[in-house]
């Protein structure tokens, strides 16, 4: 396994507990962005892998993409954001995002709790 795959199963590995999400999207995507995603953009200095996911979730709020979001909340639980962080977190998207937006990553949210309750 070269190093960039290897980063990029140890950056999913804290993410998603070790497995890449099924996110519908065909093998040769997900074969492609891997490596790349996480073993390069994921890994890069300057930012920690909690900013990162939180950027990411706000980014699949602000552009309206639940399934994606659904995996990322998973994601950032994992790695220490707090349930009451990510529902503020929705909140203050809803005033840069639109509301419809942030009304939809806050039921992605929920659901996501409900899924763990």
């Amino acid at each position: 396994m070269d190093e960039r795959t290897q980063k990029a199963v140890e950056t999913v590995g804290k993410l998603f507990g070790g497995n890449l999400p099924k996110t519908g999207a065909p093998n040769a995507f997900s074969e492609a962005s891997f490596g790349h995603v996480y073993g390069e953009i994921w890994t890069r200095d300057g930012l920690d892998l909690k900013t990162r996911s939180l950027i990411t979730v706000a980014a699949l709020v602000a552009t309206n993409k639940p399934e994606e979001l659904h995996i990322h909340l998973q994601g950032a639980l994992n790695i220490g954001w707090t349930r009451e962080e990510l529902t503020e977190l929705m909140l203050h998207l809803s005033y840069y995002s639109g509301f419809p937006n942030g009304i939809e990553g806050a039921k992605v949210l929920e659901g996501l709790f409900s899924e763990t309750d």
